[in-house]
């Protein structure tokens, strides 16, 4: 495993990950067998696939200028990211809050994130994401300059200890961003690995060994029962099926395949968004009990709806993004 087929099928890779998120939701909607529950439950790791793709990307866009320009990184994260996100967002919090209950106070709070923080709902990724933005360039400042290693591995040693102690102390709070803590450290395990990825010594190895120490202590050490070492194994697993995707994708050579996930990679921010929200929907206008005369076909009809929406609004929604960021970026 090199960098090339990390660099060389990332925007299938981000495809696998944005199908990932759309089985795992399914639950929520579908009654699927246990089997088939489960199956589609190992999806959530997608979101850490995103996280880790996200460390090097964001590596790579400042390694590639001679300096960090800060008001171009926060531009393009504007366009790329939360452009599409308030796109998507003020469409549907709009028709709820501000057509249909006539909350304006309600579609701000939603709009803005805050309801993910202080109540766990809406949009957990993005909300994630915009502290990470916000401060990495001057991170990327801070680590590059010298001792790299030792300044990555103490901010992340810092951080896990800060996991610990919300895990232990606060629970409740634990349960409520354990996702997000566990995002930054593979955030930070994505950023170390960065410069191999550059430097096109990146095999993941050491990532994946690490991954399987991680899970024979989830599973047979008295330690599975730490909700914290629970969640890591389950965010350092995405990166072990990201690094054996890529490899099965290019033993595999497969078009199909490739268009396929390729054509999700794309639109896969706009995918998680509309899926999360369309899910919203039809539990807001309950249309999976309007569909009970389905029996217990009706969550299946119902999924069936939120995938196919999705995925046609993403690429409307995708396309018109893109072309509000070029005049954004133009003016």
């Amino acid at each position: 495993m090199n960098e090339i087929l990390i660099n060389k099928y990332r925007q299938q890779l981000m495809g696998l990950a944005a199908i990932g998120v759309i089985l795992v939701h399914s639950n929520g909607v579908v009654a699927w067998p246990s089997i088939i529950s489960f199956a589609f439950g190992c999806g959530g790791i997608g979101v850490y696939m995103f996280v880790f793709l996200s460390a090097i990307g964001l590596y790579l866009s400042l390694k590639q200028e001679k300096k960090s320009k800060k008001k171009e990184f926060y531009m393009h994260r504007f366009t790329r990211v939360l452009l599409p996100y308030l796109c998507i967002s003020v469409t549907w919090y709009g028709v709820k809050y501000l057509i249909i209950e006539q909350n304006f106070v309600g579609f701000l709070w939603e709009t803005s994130l805050l309801s993910y923080w202080f109540e766990h709902k809406g949009a957990w990724f993005v909300a994630m994401l915009i502290p990470v933005y916000l401060i990495f360039p001057w991170f990327y400042d801070w680590v590059e300059t010298e001792d790299r290693n030792k300044k990555i591995f103490s901010s992340l040693i810092i951080l896990v200890i800060t996991t610990f102690v919300v895990a232990f102390g606060f629970p409740v709070l634990f349960h409520h961003i354990s996702q997000v803590l566990c995002s930054y450290i593979i955030y930070l395990a994505g950023y170390y690995e960065a410069e191999k990825v550059y430097n096109k010594e990146f095999n993941g190895m050491r990532l994946s060994i690490l991954s399987a120490v991680l899970f024979v202590i989830r599973t047979i050490t008295p330690l599975r029962h730490i909700a914290f070492i629970s969640d890591i194994t389950w965010a350092m697993f995405g990166i072990t099926i990201l690094i054996t995707a890529a490899w099965l994708l290019d033993k595999m050579d497969c078009k199909p395949i490739n268009i396929i996930l390729s054509f999700f990679g794309k639109y896969s921010l706009e995918m998680y968004l509309w899926n999360i929200f369309l899910i919203q929907i039809i539990q807001y206008f309950k249309i999976t009990e309007s569909l009970g005369v389905l029996g217990k076909m009706s969550g299946y009809a119902a999924y069936g709806i939120v995938v196919c929406c999705g995925v046609a609004l993403s690429v409307v929604y995708g396309k018109f993004a893109g072309k509000l960021s070029k005049k954004i970026c133009v003016a």
